[in-house]
């Protein structure tokens, strides 16, 4: 079997790119011909399956048509765009170019969701789909997450300022200035918390950001999946993220809730206020 992964951009910072990367190792591991790329010459020849990564951009919507016209089955992974709030976000441009977004995922065979809640994004916006959930956990080791009340206690018994990092680009759906205001609630008179937000270190540079903290923070209004979160348990650190990313909902997944993740309610519907008082008071947990 071949299998061909379609990714626009490739580079390590992509979170889809690196996401698709996973696919390819696990069905490398199971002795399946599988690559990523982003050269449409590629969707040509013998192909059994075309999995494309995003959505909302012409040449996904070329390599949909191509992948059924070589008799490939399509698998669409959206990522999240059809979120509501994603969808509202420049909402004019997204209603302009609808009618191919819904051509291309017309001839999709299984548009994949990373969970319940994406499920019922990409339903409310194309009826009709056939839509699988996969749990994107299993790609990572969630063993290593500590016990977050043996975790408080150890970090409160330091006394010295709380370490968090935000990992990602500064966007208005990322919701870093919530977190930017709350630390800075909590900091006025005596400061107890640090925060470093990095987009553009990789490698051993990021590495060190990694040995620095003490806590992840995701306060984002629409992740889907938010694999920095895995990527945080996975080195033993404690994460607060938000119900902007449904796929760490306690509820979402039969894999088990990792014992170190706060995971705020409310979060994503809720006002600024709301959103600030919800971080503030679960920075204050670790801060004591």
């Amino acid at each position: 079997m071949k299998i061909v992964h379609f990714c626009v951009g490739l580079e390590e910072w992509n979170g889809v790119a690196r996401n698709a990367r996973e696919f390819v190792k696990e069905e490398m591991k199971d002795g399946v011909d599988s690559h990523l790329t982003n050269d449409l010459d590629e969707i040509a020849g013998k192909i059994d399956v075309v999995h494309i990564h995003g959505a909302w951009l012409p040449i996904l919507w070329k390599v949909a048509k191509r992948a059924k016209a070589i008799g490939a089955k399509l698998i669409i992974m959206p990522e999240a765009s059809y979120d509501p709030l994603r969808r509202a976000y420049h909402g004019w441009k997204k209603k302009l170019v609808a009618p191919w977004e819904h051509r291309m995922l017309a001839r999709a065979d299984v548009v994949m969701a990373v969970c319940e809640a994406e499920r019922d994004w990409i339903d409310g916006y194309h009826p009709g789909l056939n839509i699988e959930v996969t749990d994107l956990k299993r790609f990572f080791d969630l063993s290593k997450a500590p016990d977050l009340a043996a975790r408080l206690q150890e970090l409160r018994d330091r006394k010295r300022l709380l370490r968090l990092l935000y990992l990602g680009r500064r966007h208005p759906l990322k919701g870093v200035e919530y977190l930017v205001q709350a630390v800075r609630e909590i900091n006025e008179g005596d400061k107890k918390v640090s925060l470093h937000e990095v987009s553009d270190k990789f490698g051993a540079e990021l590495e060190k950001e990694w040995d620095w903290t003490d806590i992840l923070v995701l306060p984002t209004l629409t992740e889907d999946f938010g694999r920095v979160v895995a990527e945080a348990l996975e080195r033993g650190k404690p994460v607060i993220t938000t119900d902007g990313a449904p796929a760490w909902s306690p509820d979402s997944s039969p894999i088990p809730h990792p014992p170190s993740l706060v995971y705020l309610k409310g979060y994503r519907e809720g006002t600024d206020a709301t959103r600030i008082r919800l971080l503030k008071d679960a920075l204050i947990e670790f801060v004591g």
